[in-house]
């Protein structure tokens, strides 16, 4: 078993395209491969302040010694903060990601430590002005965001395999040749289009098992 830990993009692991209710409250998942768990507004960069929610999970859902556990943060850090950064400090978005994955990862590893078999889902492509997000903050054009991701995934794979965490990922193929996301992959849900609809599964799927996760 997989067990999704994440901020609302763990959603898509329920199999079902619609969000799925915050942690304690647990979700109805439909695909026998996936757990999902929703812990709120989360951010990578301050991911070490759920710890205690985190540890309520797998002390109560997770077997150490066959399931894996799926980090699931930072796009939220991309759209509404890294940019955002970038523009307040007058620095480079490489420092401003290097940073958050690097405070990220440290929760990362901590569970790894642990003895759990970790894995670490790579940020997806952001929203396409032809499905605009209104929900919350956003910076930056699709574009922009997109390159922050890709930095992102970067770093985030590069320490994963430093440190031998499993790393998935379909942000590659997300993005068209111009680095703009391919709008049919997001949900349509109304001004959110964030989320990866269930139309990405068999991506997903593909992903996990070209890593040997499943």
């Amino acid at each position: 078993m997989i067990h999704c830990i994440g901020d609302s993009h763990a959603a898509v692991f329920s199999g079902k395209d619609e969000m799925v209710p915050a942690w304690p409250e647990q979700s109805n998942d439909t695909l026998e491969l996936f757990r999902s768990y929703r812990i709120g507004p989360a951010t990578a960069y301050q991911l070490e302040n759920k710890i205690p929610i985190i540890d309520n999970i797998l002390q109560l859902r997770v077997n150490k010694d066959s399931d894996y556990i799926l980090f699931c943060f930072g796009e939220v850090d991309i759209r509404a903060h890294l940019i955002k950064q970038l523009e307040l400090q007058k620095t480079n978005i490489e420092s401003l990601v290097e940073e958050c994955v690097d405070r990220y990862f440290r929760v990362i590893l901590y569970y790894k430590e642990q003895g759990y078999n970790t894995l670490a889902w790579g940020p997806i492509a952001s929203w396409h002005p032809s499905k605009p997000y209104i929900g919350g903050p956003s910076y930056g054009t699709c574009r922009e965001r997109n390159n922050a991701t890709y930095l992102f995934n970067q770093r985030l794979k590069q320490r994963c395999v430093q440190y031998s965490v499993g790393f998935v990922s379909i942000f590659d193929k997300m993005i068209d040749e111009e680095g703009i996301t391919i709008p049919d992959y997001l949900d349509n849900w109304e001004g959110s289009h964030i989320h990866l609809s269930q139309t990405t599964m068999p991506l997903i799927i593909q992903s996990f098992k070209e890593n040997n996760f499943i």
